[in-house]
């Protein structure tokens, strides 16, 4: 199974620091040998917001790239030393998701064409308006910000420390983490709640190989797999004999944990009469096969989960009181999901990253329409129905990104029968936090590292909201601050004269 959560240190989180340009704001390289195409081109994009490098050759160009962080390249074909074409042929190979947008001269079709077939997206002609050079970047841009994402993903991941197969890097889960530190290297009893698909077995795996009993068994048993009496002879074992049917004697799980831990899995759809022989188990750490009269004596470290809160399981009178206090000497809870939304582009890129399918294929990242789905679809089935559904997709996926996906329609009416109140909270809160951020925008003209700053949010988790609530940047910008506005002639950047002209060299 692949991983669903890593803990990234807190001291190290990147979302946590100031984010800077360079992290989010797309980088463009741009190459060509004429000093005032560089120049026009240089004021264009960062008058509209992109980082720019220039580089003269392909060879400087290819320099720049080992160094990564590029984004987008506009490169002329014409160059000297490594023509364009090489240049984009050598980028598949070495910068595969890197975009490249070919300018040439009308002499040079036949070779934009060859261009295009190695992998560039797109071709400007000279001469060129600002609204062309615009519209190619941002279509570039925005195929290019899926991989941008996925760098970033990946850099993440490289800041963050492994913890036992586990992801995440929400001060929720840090807390998690970090009780099962402290918890580990003792003898404790455990009890994990969560939903279905949170990761609690993950949790007591994690226990059972940071504690002194890891080179012991990590035995585990799923309490509603079985019917009462087979869950009793899975547990405590039987002898030959014991009952029409037991042609051998046979050894329970509490044995077969000794020296180690046993995990027992929903545990809230034990009867309260196992609960008492259970109890018995833990209390004097001996354990009777069925049909026998020897007690054996056992060494074991319980890991208990329940997908529903054990207090509620005591109240009804479906869990008994001795029982419940000696399970629940460490309680852990595990979010849902949906509650901790920024784990979900570090899940989908860590899934990509191993599943067998998904290499064979090479798919490696999903669209940004993809992306926004899974943030804001509800989760019932949480890790579990994410990974099923990324399954489904894989299949379906016809290049390196998924552009498209299933999810349940029922999902969201789902979560609001079953928690009305507190989703009608949920509403109001984003509502407040929509209308918060618009002011904040209006305020700082949409410019978003200011917004951010003074928010007090990254830059990276500013974006995020602003896309889930549908905010676009350039509807904040006052209209005199507009930095480029094509000129009234054709070939002209905010007044200044593109080279309108096709270069020989």
């Amino acid at each position: 199974m692949p991983a669903e959560l890593r803990y990234k240190p807190k001291a190290n989180q990147v979302d946590e620091e100031p984010m800077g340009m360079d992290k989010l704001t797309p980088h463009i390289l741009v190459v060509d040998d004429d000093d005032i195409i560089c120049q026009q081109l240089e004021r264009l994009y960062t008058s509209s917001g992109y980082l720019v490098d220039i580089a003269t050759t392909g060879e400087k160009a290819l320099e720049r790239l080992e160094k990564g962080d590029i984004d987008l390249v506009v490169t002329d074909i014409r160059l000297p030393g490594i023509s364009g074409v090489e240049l984009t042929v050598r980028m598949r190979e070495n910068s595969p998701d890197v975009p490249v947008i070919v300018i040439t001269g009308h002499g040079a079709m036949d070779s934009a064409i060859e261009v295009l077939k190695g992998g560039a997206i797109d071709y400007i002609l000279k001469p060129f308006s600002a609204a062309a050079i615009q519209q190619s970047t941002q279509t570039a841009v925005d195929k290019s910000r899926v991989f941008a994402e996925i760098r970033h993903l990946r850099r993440l991941l490289k800041v963050g420390g492994e913890f036992s197969g586990m992801l995440s890097q929400t001060p929720e889960m840090y807390h998690v983490f970090e009780t099962i530190r402290m918890v580990a290297p003792t003898d404790m009893t455990v009890l994990v709640e969560g939903e279905t698909g949170t990761g609690k077995e993950l949790v007591a795996t994690a226990i059972h190989y940071q504690s002194p009993r890891k080179a012991g068994p990590f035995i585990t048993i799923n309490c509603a797999g079985f019917p009462e009496p087979l869950l009793e002879s899975e547990l405590f074992g039987y002898e030959r004999g014991a009952f029409t049917g037991a042609n051998r004697t046979r050894v329970g799980k509490i044995e077969l944990a000794h020296g180690g831990t046993l995990f027992l899995d929903e545990i809230e759809s034990m009867s309260l009469l196992m609960q008492s022989k259970l109890l018995r188990v833990l209390e004097d750490q001996q354990v009777q096969r069925l049909g026998g009269n020897r007690k054996i004596r056992i060494d074991m470290r319980v890991v208990a989960a329940s997908n529903v809160p054990v207090e509620k399981l005591v109240a009804e009178g479906k869990m008994r009181n001795d029982f419940y206090y000696r399970i629940n000497v460490i309680p852990i809870r595990l979010l849902p999901l949906r509650d901790r939304r920024d784990d979900i582009p570090l899940l989908v890129d860590d899934f990509l990253r191993h599943h067998h399918v998904a290499q064979k294929k090479g798919v490696t990242g999903v669209s940004s329409s993809v992306m926004n789905a899974l943030m804001n679809y509800h989760w019932l089935g949480n890790i579990r129905e994410l990974q099923n559904v990324l399954e489904k997709a894989i299949v379906h996926a016809t290049g390196r990104i998924i552009e498209r996906i299933d999810l349940p329609r029922s999902s969201a009416s789902d979560v609001r029968k079953r928690d009305h109140a507190g989703a009608s909270l949920n509403q109001w809160l984003e509502e407040q936090e929509k209308q918060f951020l618009i002011q904040q925008l209006k305020s700082f003209d949409g410019k978003i590292a200011l917004t951010a700053k003074n928010c007090g949010l990254a830059i990276r988790t500013l974006s995020r909201k602003m896309h889930q609530y549908g905010l676009q940047k350039r509807d904040f910008q006052r209209k005199d601050s507009q930095p480029f506005v094509p000129g009234k002639g054709e070939g002209t950047l905010n007044g200044i004269s593109v080279a309108n002209r096709p270069r020989d060299s």
